[in-house]
């Protein structure tokens, strides 16, 4: 266990001691995190402070008390008090072949929708075309790669659940507590050997040994196994069959289709590479 004080100048001092190049983009992005996580960490505490009843805040003060809460929350990360993006540097740079995938998934971030979910599995909105989804899958192809191998699960199956769980979100997180690449329920995730949810390496081992295990239970039929992913084992096995839940219905649907344009894709490009030689 660590003694050292949770407010340190460690960061700001490795940030002057950065050169403006890969290194140094990947602190940004990192405080950019920062600043996002301290922000919902205020507006969550301030949730639970009672205002009173003698006198309701208006819109007005609402907003600028939210925007105030941001603001606070970029100075902090700035100035390194938590140390939160100095250890996101470590983790991304600790992660052979995904630190790229990582930078780029947390880039923007600060920019984005800050709706924490995983929206294309529940049909939340509208799921984004397949072009939108291929770069953010495509920047986890060494992992994905990695656990097709170990677990002989195809690769494009496993590209298409990604996709379709969380849409290639590494800190996505459902309304259900779903987490991760590959929404591991925390039950799940244990199941699995799984305690660090929210690193790519560890979510994506381990939610391809789920669904191989899967897979195996259900005599390598991928309807039944998607199923079972997204209901539940038990819940396939009470219908003998896809249980007639709309959602686990389109998404069996969803992720074979993904899984057939992830293929397409793949086999288009080999197609491509050996053409130019």
């Amino acid at each position: 266990m660590t003694t050292s004080p949770i407010y340190s100048n460690n960061l700001q001092n490795s940030a002057n001691a950065v050169p403006d190049n890969a290194e140094s983009q990947t602190l940004k992005v990192a405080r950019e995190f920062e600043s996002i996580f301290v922000s919902y960490l205020m507006k969550s505490m301030r949730s639970t402070v009672f205002d009173g009843e003698l006198m309701e805040k208006g819109v007005g003060e609402k907003i600028y008390t939210e925007l105030l809460d941001d603001e606070y929350a970029k100075m902090i990360a700035r100035s390194g008090s938590l140390g939160l993006a100095e250890r996101i540097v470590e983790q991304i740079e600790s992660i052979e072949g995904a630190g790229s995938g990582m930078l780029k998934a947390l880039r923007g971030i600060g920019s984005r929708d800050r709706q924490y979910g995983a929206p294309y599995a529940s049909g939340e909105r509208t799921a984004p075309s397949f072009t939108g989804l291929l770069g953010r899958i495509t920047a986890w192809t060494p992992l994905i790669d990695k656990a097709s191998a170990e677990y002989n699960v195809d690769r494009h199956l496993i590209s298409a659940v990604i996709a379709q769980e969380s849409g290639g979100n590494p800190y996505a997180v459902s309304r259900a507590g779903a987490k991760g690449l590959m929404q591991l329920m925390d039950s799940t995730a244990q199941t699995v050997g799984v305690s660090r949810v929210f690193n790519p390496h560890d979510n994506i081992m381990g939610g391809v040994k789920y669904l191989e295990q899967l897979l195996r239970d259900c005599g390598n039929n991928e309807k039944l196994a998607l199923a079972s992913y997204n209901a539940g084992p038990a819940a396939v096995k009470k219908y003998g069959g896809i249980p007639p839940y709309k959602e686990t219905e389109q998404y069996v649907v969803r992720v074979l289709d993904l899984k057939e344009k992830f293929k397409q894709h793949f086999e288009t490009l080999q197609a491509d590479n050996t053409s130019g030689e």
